[in-house]
């Protein structure tokens, strides 16, 4: 039930039956494909026809099997959280352009 600014009601949900009982199903379903779905990352890796279909196989291996790599900030301690925050952004840019 909502109200008049279309806010759910105290006491109300908007997903009353829960989440659907087959999902754990599709997942399991999904994960039946763990070992095509690798062996045809290595294939593109190996044999892909461009260098970027290559390199993005590759990365997805390694990401699957060591996790992503993490990324550390540091500051030199005259920098306030406001400037390290900046710092992350302009990283997170940086690496979006560079994956465009």
């Amino acid at each position: 039930m909502r109200n008049a600014l279309g806010q759910f009601v105290a006491g109300h949900t908007g997903n009353a039956g829960g989440r659907p009982k087959d999902e754990h199903k599709v997942a399991e379903l999904v994960r039946s494909y763990t070992l095509e779905a690798i062996e045809t990352l290595v294939e593109l890796m190996r044999s892909g026809k461009s260098e970027r279909i290559r390199g993005t196989a590759a990365q997805a291996l390694l990401d699957r099997g060591w996790g992503k790599p993490k990324q550390e900030i540091t500051t030199d301690g005259s920098s306030s959280f406001i400037d390290a925050l900046e710092g992350v952004r302009k990283v997170v840019d940086a690496r979006k352009a560079e994956a465009s």
